[in-house]
């Protein structure tokens, strides 16, 4: 199976992304927009892993969320990779919570070894992936869009949990499905 570790988001969340999605497709850049449900804030992604790897990552996920409290976070800035001059991926960063999220996947990513997980050789930035761009169909406006847009961030939310999810892909998108939810159980 195909999976990744993620933090979910809330409703009021995915609706303000895909208003910004919105207006950021009126660019007419040639750009994969994920679909609002498919949002999230990637912690991990696994790539292929067997029944035994699932429940080995599955249990170290959980020693990682127990040693974690529940906290607040929110967006700050609409951003891309690897510039917003030479988009190649369209974001959002997190500011407020940002830190615990990387303290998180820091955790994740240091426990890995044990089972072993493939080690991510970037440097972890808590962020949502809006789009990824195809072509250089259309990159001079959405250079355009991206510095213009008029968008305020949702209220903050809080998190409880970290999601073990698996990724089927589909000619109409990926298919995620929810494997474990592991509640963040530490104290504050």
């Amino acid at each position: 199976m195909r999976a990744f570790i993620a933090i979910d988001l809330p409703e009021h969340v995915r609706s303000s992304l895909a208003k910004l999605e919105d207006e950021l497709a009126q660019s007419g850049a040639d750009v994969k927009w994920v679909r609002p449900a498919q949002l999230h804030v990637t912690l991990k992604f696994l790539g292929e892993i067997s029944e035994g790897e699932r429940q080995a990552i599955e249990a170290l996920v959980a020693r990682v969320a127990a040693s974690e409290a529940p906290f607040a976070t929110r967006l700050n800035a609409l951003g891309a990779f690897p510039s917003l001059t030479a988009p190649r991926v369209v974001w959002v960063g997190l500011g407020e919570g940002g830190e615990a999220v990387a303290r998180i996947a820091e955790a994740i990513e240091r426990e890995g070894v044990a089972i072993p997980l493939r080690k991510e050789e970037r440097a972890f930035s808590p962020h949502i992936t809006l789009g990824r761009v195809r072509s250089l169909r259309g990159r001079q406006a959405l250079v355009a869009a991206l510095r213009d847009a008029r968008w305020d961030p949702p209220p903050p939310w809080r998190v409880s949990s970290v999601t073990l999810y698996e990724s089927v892909l589909r000619p109409g998108g990926p298919q995620h499905t929810v494997l474990a939810e592991l509640p963040l159980v530490g104290k504050g």
